[in-house]
């Protein structure tokens, strides 16, 4: 069930400082199907503009190939209300183009009546009801090189605007039309890279659903407003990231135009900054992050994401416990080369705080404990009395897990648990800088008056609780390491290292 889909008009960019650029308005597409039994389906001729979808993507039907599935309340298999109702009926593009007729057989139920007709593509065989048409959107994409589009076809899912037309008075004498307009369900985004040496993939990761190996979507739902999405009746398998691989590498230049890179999402509205990720040889990714279109991506629309491969933010690693990391601490402009490295410190956060301006080392101080979550930007010291923390009353639930409250982590990663350090401490011989983990020696930042202390420890925090004002850390000195509640409390300001998601939390 393959379908073409060609670039018919381009409208330039405003700008390409911005992540996601939309290219066009229109998200609507106007197919015309006709067969020769008695209800011919058909679609209306249309302004040439409505059939020019996914922001200048055309898309195209496949004589002998595309097949649409149809329902309706009252139409039948067989003449004079014979046969069965139509039930997820095969219908056959007769025709190549943006315009189709199509072929099945279909029959009015009765006389000068109101039969509703639902439509769906592409066509899943089986006894579904409308309102359980099975959908799904993979996470791994492929597409075969720079550039093409081809791939975008198979992934492509379209619901017709749900329709009521009035049979004729002489069902045997006129066979009347059902002209159905067909609406796309998904979001389009082109990555426009540059940079040099190979690229092999491209990934998105935010904190909603991109892609989902299965579910259902009710197709007798109203068409939507503009740009907003369906709703589906299930999800499942759901995943925050979504991979295209590329068959044959690309070379990539000093252009972001010279190499293109499609993927197609679920509609969604992320509430964090995206992630996306590049690999020359789809193993070993490095990530840059990138703001969210303001009020999300939108279905039917093609967002251009502009992507410098040599403005690499952060890579991944991968330790002896087979866990994925961040290769630098939270803040940090490079991976350590000494433990002493000054570059390599990164930022010094209070447990359980997001990152609001008070992780760095300049921030200004307050004396005045927080009584919310989100307190600004200001690291709050607490050395006088109980509890020794920067809120009151304290919060045990924050930093749980990658959509935990105040998550500082890159969307698809969070904190590491306790449990987690203590795996990769039995896994090393000489420290935490001699692992592949690179971990410097960044010190701490006191609560008692802000001031950094360097004095040759690295202190990490993780996202497990101990007691009172205490939650658990790894304490690194020379070539020893432990993990351990005691010595700093929430208050203090100490080293972050993202790990990959692993829980589904």
């Amino acid at each position: 069930m393959k379908r073409r889909i060609n670039y018919t008009w381009i409208l330039p960019l405003v700008s390409l400082s911005a992540f996601f650029i939309l290219v066009s308005c229109n998200k609507d597409e106007k197919i015309k199907n006709t067969q020769s039994q008695l209800i011919k389906v058909s679609g209306e001729g249309a302004d040439a503009a409505t059939k020019t979808t996914l922001n200048n993507l055309a898309t195209s039907w496949v004589a002998g190939t595309d097949m649409v599935g149809i329902y309706s309340d009252k139409a039948r298999t067989a003449a004079n209300g014979g046969g069965s109702i139509i039930a997820n009926t095969q219908f056959t593009a007769a025709g190549n183009g943006v315009q189709s007729d199509f072929t099945g057989t279909m029959y009015w139920g009765e006389a000068s009546s109101e039969h509703k007709f639902y439509a769906y593509y592409p066509y899943t065989a089986g006894s579904a009801l409308a309102t359980e048409v099975p959908v799904s959107l993979p996470a791994a994409q492929t597409q075969t090189e720079k550039n093409s589009i081809s791939h975008l076809a198979a992934l492509d899912f379209l619901i017709a605007t749900p329709l009521t037309v009035t049979s004729p008075a002489n069902t045997d004498a006129v066979a009347g039309e059902v002209n159905l307009s067909y609406n796309h369900l998904f979001t389009i985004i082109e990555f426009q890279i540059k940079g040099s040496g190979n690229l092999k993939a491209v990934r998105l990761n935010t904190n909603t659903t991109l892609g989902f190996s299965g579910g259902s979507i009710d197709i007798t739902q109203s068409k939507p407003a503009t740009g907003v999405a369906y709703t589906f009746a299930s999800q499942t398998g759901v995943s925050n990231e979504v991979t295209t691989t590329l068959t044959n590498p690309a070379t990539l230049t000093s252009t972001n135009s010279d190499t293109k890179v499609y993927m197609v999402i679920n509609p969604c509205v992320p509430t964090d900054n995206c992630l996306v990720g590049f690999s020359s040889d789809g193993t070993t990714w490095q990530y840059v992050t990138k703001s969210a279109p303001v009020n999300g991506f939108k279905r039917g629309v093609k967002y251009i994401v502009t992507i410098d491969a040599g403005s690499v933010e952060f890579s991944e690693v991968t330790s002896l416990t087979g866990k994925i990391w961040m290769d630098r601490n939270l803040g940090a402009s490079q991976v350590a080369t000494a433990a002493d490295d000054i570059n390599a410190y990164g930022y010094y956060y209070q447990w359980g705080r997001c990152t609001d301006g008070h992780q760095i080392i300049t921030s200004l101080t307050s004396a005045t404990l927080s009584g919310i979550d989100t307190p600004g930007p200001y690291f709050i010291l607490s050395d006088s009395s109980e509890p020794f923390d920067w809120r009151t009353p304290q919060n045990n639930n924050l930093w749980q897990g990658v959509s935990g409250t105040n998550n500082p982590c890159p969307s698809g990663y969070r904190i590491p648990t306790n449990q987690e350090w203590e795996d990769e401490i039995n896994t090393w011989t000489s420290g935490g800088f001699a692992s592949v983990l690179k971990l410097p020696s960044a010190g701490y930042r006191t609560k008692s008056n802000g001031v950094l202390v360097q004095d040759n420890s690295g202190n990490y925090w993780s996202s497990t609780v101990a007691y009172m004002e205490y939650s658990y850390y790894l304490s690194i000195v020379s070539t020893s390491a432990n993990t351990t509640a005691d010595g700093f409390s929430r208050a203090d300001g100490l080293s972050v290292r993202c790990i990959k998601n692993y829980i589904v939390d």
